[in-house]
């Protein structure tokens, strides 16, 4: 037998194994000998066949069979100890000819990584204090999302949901097919804008003609209302607040309270996100270095078959994906490349290892954001086997962004000097 290596990239090899009968042919024949142990050919005993018939019977199957043993034990033995490969391994070629194979295996090897000094990188982190002004929204609409809704007779305002016939008008004002019945309006939605300017105002019967904007083209519609509703506010008592708040509030003022914890613990994770990526995207960004091509393809094949699960397992029929790889190359890359750094990260920081304690924090943060018991969220990732090394990485991968953050240089911004840096970066 002989193994040869080439390097195709700085993270690529191509490895040849090249062996003849010498290598093969006793594995062949050992295991027709035990095959023919079982055998029951007719005409002779159990076992007896010649070893001919059982060659002429069952020789090709054995055959491949072996030679996949051979490759995989020389894989697992010589090739792997040496070149420590990572991802899935690629046979490009598979050749077994007058007693002699020819293989030629495609494997990726771990990227050289020098990581840099983490403190030269300057990363933006939003920081907000939650207003009495966006607590009195969320307030509101809180009430709003758990009132009820009866029909009135009156005409619609601004706070009103409207039932509507719509019909699209041609340009001399005629009535075309494209229609649409029963549409429900909520006028104080913004996506409803146009809708409401027209029907606020109109009561049941009325008609309006709505103009809107559709791809650049200004297009007329004639609205018939049907129905008018308006909320009939809760009464806000302490069966309400429990209720709308999981417990956490018994009257107006705690309910305040406890959307104002809410709203800040939203801004408080959206935050610690955004830097997330930040750190990720910049880390990345420092560090140059090639992926192996089979984490590239393994990666781009994951996207693809994600697109097919959200698509009752299959692609979209317009899905072209040589135009989808290429739209999504850098981002795969991107993906491939954190993959390795984090590993490198992992190394350098091993205050990064997960403990008992961290997995049980997890469990009590997790649930509170649920309103679930801690041990009722343990109990069902116990069941879930193949989801405990994602949790167990996950919870790493938060620990080593809290020491990356402390090791990075952090820029704090209010939220407005943040929305107005980085939508003109957009823009």
């Amino acid at each position: 037998m002989n193994i040869s290596v080439e390097n195709l990239t700085s993270v690529d090899k191509k490895i040849t194994i090249e062996a003849d009968n010498t290598d093969l042919a006793p594995k062949i024949d050992k295991a027709l000998r035990e095959y023919r142990k079982t055998m029951n050919l007719p005409g002779f005993r159990q076992g007896k066949a010649p070893m001919g018939l059982v060659r002429k019977r069952i020789g090709k199957e054995v055959e491949a069979e072996q030679i996949d043993k051979f490759i995989q034990d020389v894989y697992q033995k010589d090739i792997a100890p040496e070149h420590k490969p990572v991802g899935e391994p690629q046979i490009d070629k598979l050749d077994f000819n007058n007693g002699k194979l020819l293989v030629e295996i495609n494997i990726g090897v771990q990227p050289e990584i020098e990581l840099i000094d983490l403190k030269s990188i300057s990363i933006d982190k939003l920081v907000h204090d939650v207003t009495d002004d966006e607590v009195e929204l969320e307030y509101q609409a809180s009430i709003r999302r758990h009132s009820e809704w009866e029909e009135f007779e009156e005409a619609a305002n601004e706070d009103s949901k409207v039932t509507v016939d719509v019909v699209r008008l041609d340009k001399d004002g005629k009535e075309t097919e494209d229609k649409d019945n029963d549409l429900l309006l909520d006028l104080k939605n913004d996506q409803n804008k146009e809708y409401a300017d027209a029907l606020v105002g109109k009561k049941k019967g009325d008609e309006a003609e709505i103009k809107v904007d559709e791809d650049g083209e200004k297009v007329t519609y004639k609205a018939s209302v049907k129905k008018v509703e308006n909320q009939k506010m809760p009464e806000l008592n302490e069966e309400f607040f429990k209720n709308i708040s999981r417990g956490s509030a018994t009257d107006e003022d705690s309910f305040r309270t406890f959307l104002k914890s809410q709203i800040q613990n939203y801004f408080d994770q959206t935050s610690d996100d955004l830097l997330n990526d930040k750190i990720a995207g910049e880390v990345i960004e420092k560090h140059d270095f090639e992926i192996p091509k089979n984490i590239y393809n393994d990666i781009l094949n994951t996207r693809i078959s994600n697109i097919m699960r959200e698509n009752d397992n299959e692609l979209p029929e317009d899905f072209n994906k040589e135009a989808y790889e290429e739209e999504n190359r850098e981002g795969i890359i991107k993906e491939g490349k954190w993959s390795f750094l984090v590993m490198k990260l992992m190394e350098k920081y091993p205050e990064t290892e997960i403990t008992p304690e961290d997995v049980d924090n997890f469990f009590q943060v997790e649930a509170a954001k649920m309103g679930l018991p801690a041990e009722m969220l343990k109990n069902f990732y116990a069941s879930q086997s193949d989801q405990l090394e994602n949790l167990r990485m996950r919870i790493r991968t938060n620990k080593l962004f809290g020491k990356l953050s402390e090791e990075v240089s952090v820029v704090e911004l209010s939220k407005e000097d943040y929305e107005k840096k980085y939508s003109k970066k957009k823009n």
